[in-house]
């Protein structure tokens, strides 16, 4: 087949989201119906994993998925179906039990996983960290893996489920933050569609299986894929607050006293000379136990964590700016002089070595 020929064929195969129709609203103005029409895209046939009436059945394949937990059945006859979308540490998912259900993970965390569930029909009551979300169509829970849940559905409740690894999640926000994260990173339990945020976020993601779905999408290349997934993942930390927004969004709303902004702004103008706290101290005229806590307030992080944060994301904007330098030398110019170490470090907080950054853009020249 032609390229022009082949391109008539996609155009003909293409199926339109179309949200614009007229859809069903709550009393808030949110679209309810847009994402339960959307979800029909993972009904398909090819990401079926089962359907039953035995508990049992159920119970063991969604472990496979999910982890272990406790079914129980508490009305009616279980009719039970899971359709999954697979990636690489994210997954969508689209379940029912047909019967008021109750679910406990096993060991009462989901310990390596995020899950966010939007009922599509129904509702849901979640218990997670001491917090009760009473979830339906115009509101998500947000379950985090490092606190106790239980939850029970309606009958008729109808859930799309987006599945996070906790490897993938920290990945991404230490490579946002430009430093690796200090403990547990928790979101806000509940995702309301009447905020614009939570909304747009939703919109993304469906528009990204809308496309996906498509047999001539772009997104069958994988570099292309991966990159969309890390920009949904990432979406969702601009979107949804949770304990590491401030220093993420570098909080303006916080006013920050004079000695920490005159430390930032000289930090920012000497990032490739030699900086000490000594140095900081003598600058801002306080002491260092104030300038300590003054980072520590107003950005999160100690005032040498953020020298070494932003020589991070400068080495990072240098591997991928075309350039004659190797990742030594550029590494070098921003004061890392313990190269192993500087590895380990930006592969920590980047999920990759600066050398694969470096070699992935044709830029910068191999050591």
């Amino acid at each position: 087949m032609g390229a022009i020929a082949a391109q008539a064929f996609c155009l003909k195969q293409l199926v339109f989201c179309d949200t614009t129709a007229n859809p069903a609203t709550d009393e808030k103005g949110t679209a309810v119906g847009e994402i339960a029409d959307q979800s029909r895209l993972i009904r398909r046939p090819q990401y079926k994993l089962f359907q039953t009436s035995d508990l049992d059945e159920a119970r063991s394949r969604v472990s496979e998925v999910y982890c272990k937990h406790r079914l129980s059945s508490r009305t009616g006859q279980l009719d039970a179906c899971h359709y999954h979308m697979p990636f690489n540490g994210i997954s969508f998912n689209y379940m029912q039990y047909g019967t008021e259900s109750r679910i406990e993970p096993e060991s009462g965390y989901l310990r390596d996983f995020y899950l966010i569930q939007l009922p599509l029909k129904g509702w849901a009551h979640i218990e997670s960290g001491g917090q009760v979300v009473e979830s339906d169509p115009a509101r998500a829970s947000v379950i985090n893996p490092s606190v106790f849940t239980k939850m029970l559905w309606s009958q008729d409740c109808r859930q799309f489920l987006v599945q996070i690894t906790k490897e993938r999640l920290e990945r991404i926000t230490a490579s946002c933050l430009g430093m690796p994260i200090q403990g547990a990173l928790v979101f806000d339990s509940v995702m309301d569609n009447g905020n614009a945020q939570h909304a747009s976020w939703w919109r993304h993601l469906f528009s990204f299986i809308c496309e996906y779905s498509q047999e001539c999408s772009f997104y069958r290349n994988s570099e292309i894929l991966e990159t969309e997934l890390d920009n949904i993942i990432k979406a969702l930390l601009y979107s949804l607050n949770h304990n590491y927004t401030a220093p993420l969004l570098n909080d303006t709303q916080k006013v920050r006293p004079r000695h920490v902004r005159l430390a930032m702004d000289y930090i920012h103008d000497h990032i490739s000379e030699k900086l000490s706290m000594d140095t900081l101290v003598e600058l801002t005229g306080v002491s260092e136990r104030r300038l300590y806590e003054g980072f520590r307030r107003f950005q999160n992080i100690s005032p040498m964590r953020y020298v070494q944060q932003t020589r991070l994301k400068a080495v990072r904007r240098a591997l991928q700016t075309c350039s004659d330098s190797s990742v030594t030398q550029i590494a070098t110019e921003y004061g890392f002089t313990q190269l192993g170490r500087f590895a380990a470090l930006y592969r920590q907080v980047y999920g990759e070595l600066p050398s694969e950054t470096g070699a992935r853009r044709g830029c910068a020249k191999p050591d």
